[in-house]
């Protein structure tokens, strides 16, 4: 996933141009927030605590304090992908597509122990079964791709009321 959001982010900014002149910049209070979920979620997975839970409420009260349309792709994606997690107990990668991928060694690290979050399973319809050259995304991830691309293209205002 972090590949293809900076992949996002970066197609984002090249495209930049041509939004310019149609669309505002977004508006963000806390812009300080995402930086803090991101580094809660890889302390999640570097010291093995479940902090997937504390990450997605995060999203959701950020977003909800932005109220931005370009940000809604990303309240849909993480709710997908917190849903498959919810459901399953960890998010399902699909044998199949990490073949698919390139990413066979995957397969066997995760059959041997897991990661913790990601385990072998039907993942259809919301967990990792969308194969791309050397990665395995969830429709959530998708989307949560689509608002950092947007948000990226259209450039972001801080806005002091309500931070």
């Amino acid at each position: 996933m972090t590949g293809a959001a900076l992949l996002s982010l970066a197609l984002g900014l090249l495209l930049r141009p041509l939004a310019l002149r149609r669309w505002p910049p977004v508006p963000l209070c806390c812009p300080w927030v995402p930086l803090a979920l991101v580094g809660v979620e890889v302390l999640g997975v570097l010291a093995g605590l479940p902090l997937q839970g504390a990450v997605y409420l995060g999203v959701f009260l950020w977003v909800g304090l932005n109220r931005h349309p370009a940000l809604l792709p990303l309240l849909l994606g993480t709710g997908f992908n917190g849903l498959a997690i919810l459901v399953h107990g960890g998010m399902p990668v699909d044998p199949r597509a990490l073949e698919r991928a390139g990413l066979g060694r995957t397969a066997s690290f995760l059959e041997a122990k897991g990661d913790g979050l990601h385990f072998l399973g039907p993942a259809f319809p919301l967990g990792d079964w969308i194969a791309l050259p050397g990665r395995v995304l969830s429709p959530g991830d998708l989307l949560i791709c689509l608002s950092l691309f947007l948000v990226a293209m259209r450039g972001v205002r801080y806005d002091k009321e309500g931070s």
